[in-house]
């Protein structure tokens, strides 16, 4: 029999104390941009280049460069306040002055093709990149273009031939896109190389090439485990622009998901909000409560980013979260089936097979669920979320030994699903 070593109490803390995680998150590095008005000055600025348009279009309605420049700056809009208005002013003025040159300028479609994929129209984007193409529009943008939409709605083979069809392997677009390639294959070492190459090539040049760069690469650092560079990534953004609010989104992430600072999280994220309209952060905050044990509030903040995102202009932006929302907290499966097969229909991926699979495993309807996930989801995806859903619904058809070995693997990404997810796949290991 072996002997059991009991050791004393204090050298028992003195070890919780040498394994408990070290903080990243450091208040210090970045409470200078958690001030009120930090976005005053942008802000500004894009509603002077607003009115300045709008006088010029009053007095010369005819002119589609007027229309432009006008478009330009509510989207510029839209990236600062996140207000959905003024995305859809800036998408109909882009069509306006297409439809004065009789959709015949490409860079005018291509434009349109881009914010398109903004409302996640990825068909209406595919439509007009075809469009600019017959226009003679840039060989070169209509394939990136193309690759965006295919990867999109699901024609990966189109979406290859497209990148490998470009004759410039280190432009940034390629690096940008083959990254994403990558990382959808599985390969995230793969992906982070690519996307640190294509950050050396703008890293001195425009700002918001660089910060736009970096901030993904933080994501990409925080997916492969390695917080402390996505923290940097986060905090050199910010410095370079402060209201590149995005880069504080990340940062919220990391006291919440490594450092279990809850309260620090919740700061950053309500800062954000007083500051700009992103309503997915309500889900977030959602979550932060759930993971406190305070569901009254969790289903608060809930109700809070349903009711913003079931206004027309929001369209499809926010499906994903909709059907995660009405399926496992609402629990309004006609809804979330209604929405999962409109998302199957529009893009046939496996990140969307993935929710319409999800919403029959909960509705009680498991052997359908695991027709779609064998199908559709099992082996094309590496994405967390769906390797989970498929790890649960394996599980529920006798399929305990896959179901293991898959929701095991998913331990390996506990930062990107957050402590509730992480809590839950421990759970059903436990049961197994």
């Amino acid at each position: 029999m072996k002997k059991i070593l009991i050791l004393p109490f204090g050298i028992l803390l003195a070890l919780a104390s040498c394994m408990k995680k070290k903080d990243i998150a450091n208040p210090a590095d970045y409470a200078v941009f958690l001030k009120d008005g930090i976005l005053d000055q942008p802000k500004q600025q894009a509603g002077r280049e607003i009115n300045f348009w709008q006088q010029r279009l009053q007095k010369d309605t005819g002119s589609y460069v007027n229309m432009l420049q006008l478009a330009s700056a509510y989207l510029q809009s839209f990236k600062l306040s996140g207000d959905i208005a003024a995305l859809k002013k800036g998408d109909s003025l882009l069509k306006g002055s297409s439809a004065r040159l009789k959709d015949s300028d490409p860079e005018i479609l291509f434009a349109i093709s881009q914010t398109a994929i903004t409302q996640h129209q990825f068909h209406n984007a595919a439509f007009y990149n075809a469009a600019a193409e017959k226009a003679e529009g840039d060989r070169f943008i209509n394939r990136l273009l193309d690759f965006d939409a295919g990867m999109e709605t699901g024609n990966y083979k189109d979406a290859v031939l497209q990148l490998a069809s470009l004759s410039d392997k280190s432009s940034f677009d390629y690096l940008i896109r083959k990254a994403k390639l990558e990382d959808h294959n599985g390969n995230l070492d793969g992906a982070i190389e690519l996307m640190e190459q294509a950050f050396d090539k703008v890293k001195d040049k425009k700002r918001s090439l660089y910060c736009w760069t970096l901030s993904n690469l933080g994501d990409m650092y925080g997916h492969a485990g390695q917080i402390e560079k996505a923290y940097n990534s986060y905090l050199k953004v910010l410095q370079k622009d402060s209201s590149y609010l995005y880069a504080l989104k990340g940062i919220a992430w990391i006291a919440y998901a490594h450092d279990n600072n809850t309260k620090e999280a919740k700061k950053i994220i309500q800062f954000l909000l007083s500051q700009t309209k992103m309503p997915d952060l309500w889900l977030t905050l959602a979550e932060m409560e759930e993971w406190e044990g305070n569901t009254a509030k969790s289903e608060s903040y809930s109700r809070q980013f349903l009711q913003e995102v079931v206004q027309p202009g929001y369209g499809d932006m926010y499906n994903k979260y909709l059907i995660h929302l009405y399926t496992e907290q609402l629990k309004d499966y006609d809804k979330a089936l209604a929405l999962a097969k409109k998302e199957v229909s529009n893009r046939p991926t496996p990140e969307t097979y993935d929710w319409l699979a999800w919403v029959y495993y909960n509705k009680g309807e498991k052997e359908k669920a695991y027709a779609i996930v064998s199908t559709h989801v099992y082996g094309q995806t590496f994405e967390p979320n769906a390797m989970l859903h498929t790890g649960f619904i394996f599980a529920a058809n006798q399929q305990e030994g896959k179901a293991r070995e898959i929701l095991e693997e998913c331990l390996d990404s506990f930062f990107e699903l957050g402590p509730v997810t992480t809590k839950k796949i421990k759970e059903k290991l436990a049961s197994l």
